[in-house]
C-alpha cells in the first residue's frame, strides 16, 4: 500500500474526534481561559516592579486600570506591593486550577480515543484471514494493537492541539507586545520561520525511522510469544542458549536503530533550544536596550520575557517529545494500512443465512495452494453425507488440515468447489456458516475464565444446565465437580488452575457438544486419553454424530476402524477412499500407514494451522 504523508495522517487521527465535539467544545473554551490567564501572568510582577518598588508612570495595554489602581492606594507602596503579591497568587492559582481542569479533559477524550482506535483494530484484525495473521504473528498483532493505538491522541490532542494553542498565544502575545514596543513585537515572530524549517528538515527522517524501530519492535514480541508460549520444547530440548543468542542478535539491531532514532530526536531539541534561545537573547538585548533609553520599563521588559517563555516554552518542550510525535505518525501510517487491508474472505452478493444445514458435504475437483507455493490439494473429490464419519489418513504434508479448513472457509479454494446442503459453502454468510461447524483439536484451546465459561465458548446463550449436560457427554463433569469451586473454577491466570491434558481435552469436546452442530471436524480428540475414558467417550460420540456429519483427521487405528469412509491422502490427491477393510487389501499406502498407526509411530500433533484457526 502506498505510504500515508503526515498531512493525509493528520486527517484520519482529527476524524476520530467527531463523536466528541462538545467535549471538545469544552476542552477549546478551557484553552482560550487557559491561553488569557497566561497573558495576565506577569502583569502582577510589571506592577510590582514599576509601581510598587519604582515609580513608572502607568503605560502599556492595561495602562487605564493600573493609573486608577494607583491613584486610589495614593503613595503607599506596602500597600501596592501586598496587592500585587495578592494578585499575582490569585491569577497564578487560577491558572493552576485552569490547567487541572484542561489536563482533565484532554484526558478523558484522550483515553477515549485511544480506546476508539484499538476497538477498530481489534474488530478489523479478527475479520482478516487466517492466512493474515499466520504471516503476520501473534506478537506483532499484541503490539500493534496495545502500542500503535496510542497514535491517535498523540497527534490530536499531543500534537494538533498543542500546537495550535501556541499558535494562538503567540497571536495573542503579540497583539499585547506590539502595544508595548513593536521591535520587541517583530522579535518574538523571528523566530517562527527557523522553527519551520527545522520542523520540516527533521520530521520526515524522524518518521521513516521510526516505523522502522516499530517494526522490529514488533518482531521482539514476536520472538518472545514464540518462545514462552513453546517453552516445554525449549526446555526439552534445552534451547535457552540459542533462543538467548536469537534474542542478543535481534534485540542488538532493534537496539541500534533506536540509538540512530534517539540521536535524530536529540538533535532536533538541540537545534529547537538553539533557535529560541537565539530569539530571547535577541528579545532581551534589544528589551534591554529600550528599557536603557526608557522607552520601555523594566516591567515591560519582564513581561516581554514572561510571554516569550510562554510561547517558547510549549515549543521546546515538544521538542523533547518530538520524536513521540514522529512515532506516531509512524504509528497512525501502520494502523492505517492495517485497517484499509481487505479481508480476503467476504460474503459474496446475495450470500444467504445456512440456517439450520443438514450437514451434506461435497468436493469437487478442488484445487487448493497457499500464496505462489506449490499445490497442497490436487482435484480433490469426494461426498460425505449426514450421519457418516469420514476419516483422513496420510503422510505429514498430505493435505489433511488444508482440506478439512476449506470446510469453514479459513480458506477459499483455488478452483473446484466445497459444496455444503447442495450450496457453495461461498453462497452463505461466513459467519453464518462457521456457526453450524464444530471443531474439536487433538491440542485444546482454553481461555483464561472458569470452566463454564470456557464451555459455554461453543454456544455463549447456553443455560446452566445445558453446560453441565455436554460436561456429562463429553465426561468431565465428575473432575470437575472435584474442583473446589466446580464449574466457576478459575482456569489460567495467577489465581487459576492448570489442568491435564486430559482434562482440557474432555473441556474441548464439551464444547463441541454444547455447540450441537451438524458437521463436526475433529483432530483425534481423545489423544489425550486413557482407553477407557476413550472407550466411554466414542460412546457418546456414536450417538453425537448419528445425525451429523463428523470428518476426523485420523492419528490412532480404533479412530480408522470406525470410520463409515476412509480417504486416504497422498501428495493432496485422494489416491483412494472406502472402509477400512477395502482398502487394506488393495492401498499398499494405506497398509502401511495403518501398521505405523498400530506401532504409534506416527506423531500424535495437532497441525499449527487449524488450530489457529479455531482461536481466529
Amino acid at each position: 500500500m502506498k505510504q500515508e504523508k503526515p498531512k493525509g495522517v493528520y486527517r484520519w487521527a482529527l476524524s476520530y474526534l467527531r463523536p466528541y465535539r462538545k467535549r471538545l467544545l469544552i476542552l477549546l473554551s478551557l484553552t482560550i481561559v487557559e491561553i488569557v490567564s497566561g497573558l495576565l501572568l506577569p502583569w502582577p510582577m510589571k506592577f510590582i516592579v514599576d509601581h510598587a518598588l519604582g515609580s513608572e508612570p502607568a503605560s502599556g495595554p492595561a495602562s487605564d486600570w493600573m493609573a486608577g489602581v494607583i491613584s486610589f492606594l495614593g503613595a503607599n507602596r506596602v500597600a501596592m506591593l501586598a496587592l500585587g503579591c495578592v494578585a499575582y497568587l490569585i491569577f497564578h492559582y487560577a491558572s493552576e486550577f485552569i490547567s487541572v481542569a484542561h489536563t482533565q479533559m484532554q484526558q478523558s477524550i484522550g483515553q477515549r480515543l485511544i480506546f476508539d482506535l484499538r476497538r477498530q483494530l481489534f474488530g478489523h484484525l479478527q475479520s482478516l484471514s487466517l492466512r493474515y495473521h499466520l504471516k503476520r504473528g501473534p506478537g506483532e498483532t499484541i503490539y500493534h494493537i496495545e502500542n500503535d493505538s496510542y497514535c491517535v491522541e498523540s497527534l490530536t490532542l499531543g500534537g494538533v492541539l498543542p500546537l495550535a494553542s501556541s499558535a494562538a498565544t503567540l497571536g495573542a502575545m503579540f497583539v499585547v507586545l506590539l502595544r508595548m514596543n513593536w521591535q520587541v513585537a517583530l522579535l518574538s515572530l523571528l523566530v517562527v520561520p527557523f522553527l519551520l524549517w527545522v520542523n520540516r528538515h527533521y520530521a520526515e527522517r524522524i518518521v521513516d525511522r521510526s516505523e522502522r524501530v516499530k517494526t522490529l519492535e514488533a518482531g521482539l514480541i514476536n520472538l518472545f510469544h514464540e518462545v514462552f508460549t513453546s517453552i516445554r520444547v525449549v526446555k526439552a530440548f534445552g534451547r535457552e542458549p540459542h533462543e538467548q543468542q536469537r534474542f542478543k542478535d535481534q534485540g542488538a539491531t532493534t537496539l541500534d536503530e533506536r540509538i540512530k532514532l534517539t540521536l535524530q530526536e536529540s538533535l532536533y531539541a538541540a537545534m529547537i533550544n538553539v533557535v529560541t534561545t537565539g530569539g530571547t537573547a535577541l528579545v532581551l538585548f534589544v528589551g534591554g536596550y529600550n528599557v536603557y533609553r526608557q522607552r520601555m520599563t523594566i516591567g515591560d521588559l519582564l513581561v516581554a520575557l514572561t510571554y516569550l517563555g510562554s510561547v517558547f516554552g510549549p515549543l521546546v518542550t515538544m521538542s523533547h517529545t518530538f520524536g513521540n510525535v514522529q512515532a506516531s505518525v509512524a504509528s497512525a501510517r501502520r494502523a492505517l494500512r492495517t485497517l484499509q487491508t481487505e479481508p480476503e474472505l467476504r460474503d459474496r452478493p446475495g450470500a444467504v443465512e445456512a440456517g439450520r444445514l443438514r450437514g451434506h458435504i461435497e468436493f469437487r475437483d478442488v484445487h487448493f495452494h497457499y500464496d505462489d507455493e506449490s499445490p497442497v490439494l490436487e482435484g480433490v473429490s469426494f461426498d460425505a453425507r449426514p450421519g457418516q464419519m469420514i476419516a483422513l489418513v496420510g503422510l505429514t504434508g498430505a493435505g489433511k488440515t488444508s482440506l478439512v479448513s476449506l470446510i469453514p472457509r479459513f480458506y477459499d479454494v483455488i478452483s473446484g468447489q466445497t459444496i455444503v446442503d447442495g450450496r457453495d459453502v461461498r453462497d452463505y454468510k461466513l459467519r453464518s456458516l462457521r456457526d453450524q461447524i464444530g471443531i474439536v483439536l487433538q491440542e485444546p484451546v482454553l481461555f483464561t475464565g472458569t470452566i463454564a465459561d470456557n464451555i459455554r465458548y461453543g454456544r455463549l446463550d447456553a443455560t446452566d444446565e445445558e453446560v453441565i449436560a455436554a460436561a456429562r457427554a463429553a465426561y468431565a463433569h465428575d473432575f470437575i465437580m472435584s474442583k473446589e469451586d466446580g464449574y466457576q473454577t478459575m482456569l489460567g491466570g495467577d489465581e487459576g488452575i492448570y489442568l491435564s491434558g486430559g482434562e482440557r481435552q474432555r473441556i474441548s469436546i464439551a464444547r463441541a457438544f454444547l455447540k450441537n452442530a451438524p458437521i463436526l471436524i475433529m483432530d483425534e480428540p481423545t489423544s489425550s486419553l486413557d482407553a477407557r475414558a476413550e472407550a466411554s467417550i466414542f460412546e457418546t460420540m456414536r450417538e453425537l454424530m448419528m445425525e451429523r456429519t463428523t470428518i476426523v483427521i485420523a492419528h490412532r487405528l480404533s479412530t480408522v476402524r470406525d470410520a463409515d469412509k476412509i480417504l486416504a491422502l497422498d501428495g493432496g490427491r485422494i489416491i483412494d477412499e472406502g472402509r477400512h477393510e477395502e482398502l487394506l487389501r488393495r492401498v499398499p499406502l494405506y497398509r502401511e500407514l495403518c501398521e505405523r498407526l498400530a506401532m504409534g509411530d506416527i506423531p500424535a500433533q495437532d497441525e499449527m494451522e487449524l488450530a489457529n484457526a479455531e482461536v481466529a
